[in-house]
């Protein structure tokens, strides 16, 4: 009786330094899915968020990125957004959390690739934003280069990735416009 207590107290005690070691020390790839799931956080905001919030937040979310930070976006209703700097980042940021009443940001399908000696990665994801209480969205795939800095993983580019759907949905919208007929399928 007094081994199957052992073994239990010494099997419960293995487990929770196990546990305390992964939280304390996580992985490399870990870390960068908590720092991407922490980014979604603070890039979301509600409607009865405050001025000092809205600033705060901004500001934290710009510490997100390394200060020579590129991104180049596809922005529904718009032309692509590029931003060069921490600085510009942290404007559009403060304008975005002005101009819009909510937005709630998810980033889904992650996958890590890293370099071979771990200081930089390339994460592939998908983004889905849901502007000022709205149903619909726009999933945008995204490749995020990300450094590690002192410690944090930060990113140093963001950008958009054309897909097979933007173009064929491009195309379409350019037959519309520009009154272009789309080509047509043969029959069979």
């Amino acid at each position: 009786m007094k081994w199957a207590f052992r073994g239990a107290l010494a099997a419960i005690v293995i487990a929770l330094a196990v546990w305390i070691w992964v939280t304390l020390f996580p992985g490399p790839e870990q870390a960068i899915r908590k720092r991407l799931a922490e980014l979604a956080k603070l890039g979301s905001f509600a409607a009865n968020e405050g001025a000092l919030a809205k600033g705060l937040n901004s500001q934290q979310l710009a510490g997100f990125f390394t200060p020579d930070v590129e991104v180049s976006v596809d922005v529904p209703g718009l032309q692509r957004v590029k931003l060069s700097g921490r600085d510009n980042l942290l404007t559009a940021a403060m304008a975005v959390r002005g101009n819009l009443s909510s937005l709630k940001v998810d980033l889904l399908d992650i996958n890590v690739t890293f370099s071979p000696d771990k200081t930089t990665a390339i994460v592939s994801l998908t983004l889905k934003v849901q502007a000022n209480g709205e149903k619909d969205f726009t999933p945008q795939e995204m490749k995020f280069t990300m450094k590690k800095v002192k410690g944090d993983w930060l990113i140093r580019e963001a950008e958009t990735v054309k897909t097979l759907s933007q173009f064929i949905f491009r195309l379409d919208e350019l037959s519309l416009t520009q009154g272009i007929a789309p080509p047509m399928e043969e029959p069979a």
